[in-house]
Protein backbone atom coordinates (compact mmCIF):
# COMPACT_ATOMS: atom_id res chain seq x y z
CA UNK A 1 0.00 0.00 0.00
CA UNK A 2 1.51 3.36 -0.84
CA UNK A 3 0.64 6.07 1.84
CA UNK A 4 1.42 9.53 1.78
CA UNK A 5 1.87 11.54 5.03
CA UNK A 6 2.50 15.22 5.31
CA UNK A 7 3.17 17.63 8.12
CA UNK A 8 2.16 21.35 7.81
CA UNK A 9 2.35 24.62 9.93
CA UNK A 10 -0.78 26.31 8.34
CA UNK A 11 0.60 29.96 10.44
CA UNK A 12 -3.45 30.21 10.67
CA UNK A 13 -3.73 30.04 6.41
CA UNK A 14 -1.84 33.53 6.53
CA UNK A 15 0.51 33.27 3.23
CA UNK A 16 3.56 35.16 2.57
CA UNK A 17 2.20 37.56 0.44
CA UNK A 18 -0.22 38.31 3.25
CA UNK A 19 -3.49 37.09 2.52
CA UNK A 20 -5.66 34.73 4.52
CA UNK A 21 -6.36 31.72 2.03
CA UNK A 22 -7.54 28.21 3.32
CA UNK A 23 -8.43 26.73 0.43
CA UNK A 24 -4.33 27.47 -0.59
CA UNK A 25 -3.59 24.94 2.52
CA UNK A 26 -6.16 22.36 1.58
CA UNK A 27 -4.92 22.58 -2.22
CA UNK A 28 -1.20 22.13 -1.10
CA UNK A 29 -1.39 18.88 0.79
CA UNK A 30 -4.93 17.54 -0.90
CA UNK A 31 -2.85 14.59 -2.20
CA UNK A 32 -1.84 12.96 1.30
CA UNK A 33 -3.29 10.57 3.19
CA UNK A 34 -2.87 11.15 6.28
CA UNK A 35 -1.82 15.13 7.31
CA UNK A 36 -0.81 17.01 10.53
CA UNK A 37 -1.20 20.59 10.94
CA UNK A 38 -0.49 23.12 13.03
CA UNK A 39 -1.52 25.91 14.41
CA UNK A 40 -5.01 26.12 13.18
CA UNK A 41 -7.67 28.61 14.70
CA UNK A 42 -11.20 28.85 15.14
CA UNK A 43 -13.33 32.01 15.95
CA UNK A 44 -10.14 34.55 15.33
CA UNK A 45 -11.04 38.33 13.81
CA UNK A 46 -8.01 38.65 12.46
CA UNK A 47 -9.71 35.91 9.33
CA UNK A 48 -13.30 36.93 9.75
CA UNK A 49 -13.92 34.14 12.65
CA UNK A 50 -13.06 31.18 10.44
CA UNK A 51 -13.08 27.90 11.80
CA UNK A 52 -10.49 26.40 9.97
CA UNK A 53 -10.94 23.01 11.24
CA UNK A 54 -13.99 22.82 9.53
CA UNK A 55 -12.67 24.45 6.61
CA UNK A 56 -10.23 21.98 5.84
CA UNK A 57 -12.07 18.76 6.99
CA UNK A 58 -14.62 20.04 4.45
CA UNK A 59 -12.37 20.53 1.78
CA UNK A 60 -10.26 17.83 2.12
CA UNK A 61 -12.98 15.46 2.85
CA UNK A 62 -11.22 14.15 5.21
CA UNK A 63 -12.07 12.36 9.41
CA UNK A 64 -10.47 14.91 11.28
CA UNK A 65 -9.45 15.27 15.44
CA UNK A 66 -8.10 18.76 16.37
CA UNK A 67 -6.66 19.50 20.01
CA UNK A 68 -6.65 22.93 21.23
CA UNK A 69 -3.57 24.80 23.35
CA UNK A 70 -5.37 28.03 23.37
CA UNK A 71 -8.82 28.50 24.35
CA UNK A 72 -10.44 31.87 24.98
CA UNK A 73 -14.07 32.94 25.34
CA UNK A 74 -15.39 33.53 21.90
CA UNK A 75 -18.91 33.53 22.73
CA UNK A 76 -21.58 36.75 22.19
CA UNK A 77 -25.07 37.61 23.08
CA UNK A 78 -27.44 37.59 19.82
CA UNK A 79 -31.56 38.64 20.62
CA UNK A 80 -30.96 37.71 24.24
CA UNK A 81 -29.20 34.01 23.57
CA UNK A 82 -25.98 33.21 24.45
CA UNK A 83 -24.48 31.79 21.00
CA UNK A 84 -21.13 30.12 22.38
CA UNK A 85 -17.86 29.92 20.99
CA UNK A 86 -14.32 29.57 21.87
CA UNK A 87 -11.52 30.89 20.16
CA UNK A 88 -8.75 28.48 19.64
CA UNK A 89 -5.16 27.53 18.50
CA UNK A 90 -3.61 23.94 17.78
CA UNK A 91 -2.82 21.03 16.17
CA UNK A 92 -5.07 18.99 13.81
CA UNK A 93 -5.01 15.70 12.70
CA UNK A 94 -6.83 14.71 9.02
CA UNK A 95 -7.41 11.22 7.55
CA UNK A 96 -8.55 9.35 4.49
CA UNK A 97 -9.71 7.08 6.77
CA UNK A 98 -11.61 6.75 9.86
CA UNK A 99 -9.86 7.83 13.48
CA UNK A 100 -10.63 5.34 15.71
CA UNK A 101 -9.38 7.06 18.76
CA UNK A 102 -7.65 10.69 20.08
CA UNK A 103 -6.06 12.32 23.02
CA UNK A 104 -4.47 15.23 23.25
CA UNK A 105 -1.61 16.06 25.97
CA UNK A 106 -0.16 19.60 26.75
CA UNK A 107 3.60 20.20 26.59
CA UNK A 108 5.51 21.87 29.69
CA UNK A 109 5.26 25.59 29.22
CA UNK A 110 7.37 27.67 31.81
CA UNK A 111 6.31 31.07 32.13
CA UNK A 112 8.41 33.89 30.77
CA UNK A 113 7.17 37.42 32.09
CA UNK A 114 8.93 39.26 29.26
CA UNK A 115 8.73 37.20 26.11
CA UNK A 116 5.33 36.23 24.43
CA UNK A 117 5.08 32.13 24.06
CA UNK A 118 1.90 30.28 24.07
CA UNK A 119 0.84 26.86 25.33
CA UNK A 120 1.92 23.90 23.48
CA UNK A 121 0.19 20.37 22.87
CA UNK A 122 0.37 16.68 21.13
CA UNK A 123 -2.10 15.37 19.18
CA UNK A 124 -2.56 11.57 19.03
CA UNK A 125 -4.79 9.98 16.33
CA UNK A 126 -5.24 6.13 16.14
CA UNK A 127 -5.71 6.41 11.97
CA UNK A 128 -7.24 3.01 10.55
CA UNK A 129 -6.01 2.47 7.37
CA UNK A 130 -6.66 -0.16 4.74
CA UNK A 131 -3.52 -1.25 5.60
CA UNK A 132 -3.71 -1.30 9.06
CA UNK A 133 -3.25 0.77 12.03
CA UNK A 134 -1.45 3.55 12.94
CA UNK A 135 -0.26 5.92 15.88
CA UNK A 136 -0.02 9.90 14.02
CA UNK A 137 1.08 12.63 16.10
CA UNK A 138 0.72 16.07 15.49
CA UNK A 139 3.20 18.42 17.88
CA UNK A 140 3.85 21.72 17.89
CA UNK A 141 7.21 22.98 20.01
CA UNK A 142 7.90 26.17 21.47
CA UNK A 143 9.98 28.79 19.60
CA UNK A 144 11.61 30.49 22.12
CA UNK A 145 14.39 27.95 22.66
CA UNK A 146 15.92 25.02 23.90
CA UNK A 147 15.00 25.59 27.37
CA UNK A 148 11.55 25.78 26.42
CA UNK A 149 11.59 22.91 23.81
CA UNK A 150 13.13 19.81 25.47
CA UNK A 151 11.11 19.50 28.40
CA UNK A 152 8.15 19.61 26.16
CA UNK A 153 10.28 16.66 24.46
CA UNK A 154 10.69 14.57 27.48
CA UNK A 155 6.97 14.16 27.88
CA UNK A 156 6.16 14.02 24.01
CA UNK A 157 8.36 11.11 23.75
CA UNK A 158 6.89 9.71 27.23
CA UNK A 159 3.47 9.97 26.00
CA UNK A 160 3.99 8.14 22.98
CA UNK A 161 5.97 5.40 24.20
CA UNK A 162 3.12 4.69 27.44
CA UNK A 163 0.28 4.96 24.39
CA UNK A 164 0.66 1.41 23.59
CA UNK A 165 -0.61 0.30 26.97
CA UNK A 166 -2.46 3.80 27.85
CA UNK A 167 -3.74 5.10 24.70
CA UNK A 168 -7.45 3.33 25.25
CA UNK A 169 -10.45 5.29 25.92
CA UNK A 170 -11.84 2.85 28.15
CA UNK A 171 -10.17 -0.12 29.74
CA UNK A 172 -11.03 -3.70 30.46
CA UNK A 173 -15.02 -5.05 29.31
CA UNK A 174 -17.77 -2.20 28.30
CA UNK A 175 -20.87 -2.31 30.53
CA UNK A 176 -23.93 -2.97 28.73
CA UNK A 177 -25.38 0.61 28.88
CA UNK A 178 -21.94 0.99 26.57
CA UNK A 179 -23.38 -1.49 24.26
CA UNK A 180 -23.68 -0.42 20.28
CA UNK A 181 -21.74 3.27 20.81
CA UNK A 182 -18.18 1.73 22.47
CA UNK A 183 -15.64 0.18 20.10
CA UNK A 184 -12.48 -1.43 20.38
CA UNK A 185 -9.58 0.51 19.19
CA UNK A 186 -6.10 -0.89 18.64
CA UNK A 187 -2.84 -0.27 19.93
CA UNK A 188 -1.06 -0.47 16.96
CA UNK A 189 3.12 -0.15 17.54
CA UNK A 190 3.93 1.68 14.14
CA UNK A 191 4.02 5.40 14.52
CA UNK A 192 3.99 8.87 12.65
CA UNK A 193 5.41 11.96 14.19
CA UNK A 194 5.17 14.88 12.41
CA UNK A 195 5.08 18.88 13.72
CA UNK A 196 6.90 21.86 13.42
CA UNK A 197 9.54 21.16 16.15
CA UNK A 198 11.24 24.83 15.64
CA UNK A 199 14.35 22.89 16.18
CA UNK A 200 16.92 21.29 13.41
CA UNK A 201 18.25 18.12 12.74
CA UNK A 202 21.15 18.34 14.27
CA UNK A 203 19.80 19.88 17.99
CA UNK A 204 19.58 18.34 21.69
CA UNK A 205 15.71 18.12 21.19
CA UNK A 206 15.87 15.84 18.18
CA UNK A 207 18.79 13.81 19.50
CA UNK A 208 16.01 13.18 22.34
CA UNK A 209 13.66 11.98 19.32
CA UNK A 210 16.08 10.12 17.33
CA UNK A 211 18.97 9.38 18.99
CA UNK A 212 22.53 11.09 19.25
CA UNK A 213 24.73 12.20 16.62
CA UNK A 214 28.36 10.68 17.26
CA UNK A 215 30.99 11.64 14.61
CA UNK A 216 32.17 8.48 14.08
CA UNK A 217 29.23 5.94 14.52
CA UNK A 218 26.69 8.80 13.35
CA UNK A 219 23.08 8.79 14.74
CA UNK A 220 22.52 6.33 17.82
CA UNK A 221 19.21 5.47 17.79
CA UNK A 222 17.90 3.88 21.53
CA UNK A 223 15.39 0.98 20.52
CA UNK A 224 12.68 3.19 21.73
CA UNK A 225 13.51 6.08 19.58
CA UNK A 226 12.22 7.28 16.49
CA UNK A 227 13.99 7.48 12.81
CA UNK A 228 14.11 10.65 10.45
CA UNK A 229 12.23 9.39 7.36
CA UNK A 230 13.80 12.70 5.46
CA UNK A 231 17.04 10.89 5.84
CA UNK A 232 15.79 7.31 5.73
CA UNK A 233 14.79 9.29 1.86
CA UNK A 234 18.51 9.81 1.46
CA UNK A 235 18.50 13.52 2.15
CA UNK A 236 20.33 15.85 3.82
CA UNK A 237 18.22 18.01 6.53
CA UNK A 238 20.98 20.08 7.39
CA UNK A 239 20.69 21.67 3.55
CA UNK A 240 17.09 22.07 3.75
CA UNK A 241 14.81 24.65 4.63
CA UNK A 242 11.05 24.17 5.20
CA UNK A 243 10.59 27.79 6.65
CA UNK A 244 9.43 30.76 4.51
CA UNK A 245 13.60 32.07 3.81
CA UNK A 246 14.96 29.11 1.93
CA UNK A 247 18.23 31.30 0.98
CA UNK A 248 18.90 29.97 4.66
CA UNK A 249 19.09 25.87 5.40
CA UNK A 250 16.57 26.11 7.87
CA UNK A 251 14.66 22.64 8.15
CA UNK A 252 12.51 22.58 11.48
CA UNK A 253 9.72 20.77 10.41
CA UNK A 254 10.67 16.84 10.70
CA UNK A 255 8.19 13.23 9.59
CA UNK A 256 9.92 10.79 12.36
CA UNK A 257 8.47 7.00 12.35
CA UNK A 258 8.93 4.04 13.99
CA UNK A 259 11.49 1.81 12.01
CA UNK A 260 8.65 -0.73 10.15
CA UNK A 261 7.39 2.55 8.25
CA UNK A 262 10.52 4.44 7.84
CA UNK A 263 12.11 1.60 6.67
CA UNK A 264 9.13 1.42 4.07
CA UNK A 265 9.87 5.19 2.76
CA UNK A 266 9.50 5.27 -1.07
CA UNK A 267 10.72 9.40 -1.09
CA UNK A 268 10.02 12.12 0.90
CA UNK A 269 10.09 15.90 -0.44
CA UNK A 270 9.30 19.57 0.59
CA UNK A 271 6.33 21.27 -1.34
CA UNK A 272 6.58 24.68 -2.55
CA UNK A 273 3.39 26.27 -1.69
CA UNK A 274 3.87 30.14 0.01
CA UNK A 275 0.01 29.29 1.83
CA UNK A 276 2.29 29.73 4.92
CA UNK A 277 5.32 30.55 6.54
CA UNK A 278 6.25 27.18 6.28
CA UNK A 279 6.58 24.56 3.41
CA UNK A 280 4.87 20.91 3.85
CA UNK A 281 6.92 18.03 4.07
CA UNK A 282 5.62 15.01 2.65
CA UNK A 283 7.15 11.17 2.98
CA UNK A 284 5.82 8.30 0.60
CA UNK A 285 5.52 4.87 2.18
CA UNK A 286 5.53 1.49 0.48
CA UNK A 287 3.69 -0.09 3.65
CA UNK A 288 2.28 -3.66 4.26
CA UNK A 289 0.96 -3.19 7.67
CA UNK A 290 2.07 -4.64 10.96
CA UNK A 291 0.56 -7.00 13.48
CA UNK A 292 -1.59 -5.05 16.35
Amino acid sequence: MRLVIATYNIQYALGQDGRYDIARIADAVAEADIILFQEVTQNWTRNDGEDQVAELAARLNRHVVFGSTFDSDASAVVDGKVVNRRRTFGNMIASRWPILSSRTQLLPKHALPETMDVQRCVVEGICQTPAGPIRAYSVHLSHISAGQRLPQVEVLMRFIREAQTDALPADGPFPQAWDGDAVEVPLPASVILGGDFNCTADSREIALVCGEMDPHRGRLRRADQLVDTFVAAGHDPLVASTFYTRETAYKIDHLVATPDLAGSVVRSWIGDSKASDHYPVFVELDWAGVTV
